[in-house]
């Protein structure tokens, strides 16, 4: 049995800390302890324990989960607050969650007028009714939007927006799987959304001001595709997409694998492969048989969300997962995929074997490198430590009107 770790002392902030709090106090470490920042053996540690800290904590969800836990070893000393503190904020970021889910579920239905009824007041103002089905209109014959998930990152009160201020504005990170229409390349790309709680019910704010310019934009480059069957394109697409938990396919990983190999092989960038396989521990096989796609959805979804947005990730076989990582020297890889070992193990939904391997990608067919990589895998150290942080997004507050500029956030 692990100990019990204090991540509120960790972060020094009082267990009653609001979220706000929490999340600025992170952001400070962060500069402090970041690698990049400082080369130190000891702040490269103090780094690991926070983003720990922070996994934990950060998120009003886990939270109330590790906060009851702590209250148990320390309520001889303190009282619970527990309902007080967190009831507020986590009805309000799951009000706001659910918002933005419906938002996305109508972009995906392409119920364009259903979508802008839940965008804000100063958004309807600003932007027209027809301007906006024409963008999403032009957009769609570009990119047809599949799975996406929705990490809650802060709350923001009195907040500014499209010059109405309002009494809270939430930040979320979306994570959108998107595929190119043209080539039927699927792609994820990371966004960031702000929900505004305009009188009274929570609102998406759009992040733009005048559309003519994006629908000027993204009608030329239809214009300029070839026309190509729109259907056989999604039929390929799916095909390279695994259904169970919508990472690519084994056919579709190495497909792309290829492409980056060639690329790889032509400008001399270094490419690593990684495979991590969940087992069944010896006296759990049988439960390990009924959760096996559970497990392995889980798996998936921790290793997603924690590598670069330039790495690729895809099912390999039945239990087993590789991971791309472009431009990466094999030591480097396997410190990455050590780290995302502990992340996993740090989860506490895990109750498996983790086997990895990881080689240099350095020519010769993927299919056999990835063979080679699945027999040489070796049992993972278990280890008391948690998870890191996820990503959080590279946007400030002070973006919330062009968090968009780099062309990434037409959903």
């Amino acid at each position: 049995m692990s100990k019990f770790v204090d991540h509120y002392r960790t972060l020094q902030v009082h267990h009653d800390a609001g979220q706000d709090v929490i999340n600025a106090v992170y952001r400070c470490f962060s500069k402090m302890y970041h690698p990049d920042v400082s080369k130190s053996k000891a702040a490269e540690e103090q780094m690991k324990l926070i983003n720990i800290a922070y996994n934990a904590v950060g998120n009003p969800k886990k939270r109330r989960d590790y906060h009851r836990e702590w209250l148990k070893l320390h309520k001889e000393n303190y009282e619970d607050h527990s309902d007080e503190l967190f009831n507020t904020e986590s009805r309000e970021a799951e009000f706001a969650e659910n918002a933005l889910e419906n938002f996305f579920d109508d972009l995906i239905k392409e119920d364009w007028r259903k979508s802008y009824q839940k965008l804000t007041a100063a958004d309807n103002q600003n932007i027209p009714l027809q301007d906006y089905i024409e963008w999403k209109r032009a957009v769609s014959q570009l990119y047809k939007l599949g799975n996406y998930k929705i990490t809650y990152f802060c709350t923001y009160e009195n907040c500014e927006y499209a010059g109405i201020n309002y009494p809270k504005v939430l930040h979320f990170s979306v994570t959108l799987t998107e595929m190119e229409i043209a080539t039927g390349k699927v792609n994820q790309e990371q966004t960031q959304k702000y929900i505004a709680l305009d009188q009274g019910d929570w609102k998406v704010c759009l992040g733009y001001t005048d559309l003519k310019p994006s629908i000027r934009k993204f009608k030329y480059l239809a214009q300029a595709l070839p026309k190509i069957d729109k259907d056989e394109i999604i039929a390929r697409a799916l095909d390279s997409i695994d259904p169970l938990t919508g990472i690519l396919s084994r056919r579709g990983f190495i497909e792309q694998a290829e492409k980056e190999l060639l690329r790889s092989n032509r400008y001399g960038n270094p490419l690593s492969l990684a495979t991590i396989t969940i087992r069944p521990t010896k006296c759990d096989k049988e439960a390990f048989a009924q959760r096996k796609d559970l497990l392995f959805s889980n798996v998936s979804e921790l290793l997603s969300s924690h590598i670069r947005e330039t790495d690729m990730i895809g099912r390999c076989n039945d239990t087993s997962i590789a991971i791309l990582f472009t431009e990466t020297k094999v030591d480097k890889a396997k410190a990455t995929v050590n780290r995302l070992l502990d992340i996993a193990e740090g989860d506490g939904t895990l109750n498996c074997e983790l086997y990895w391997g990881c080689c240099a990608l350095k020519g010769g067919e993927v299919t056999e490198l990835l063979e080679e990589s699945l027999e040489k895998a070796v049992l993972k150290e278990k280890t008391t430590k948690g998870p890191k942080a996820k990503k959080l997004g590279r946007y400030q507050l002070s973006d919330i009107l062009d968090f968009n500029k780099k062309g990434q956030n037409h959903f």
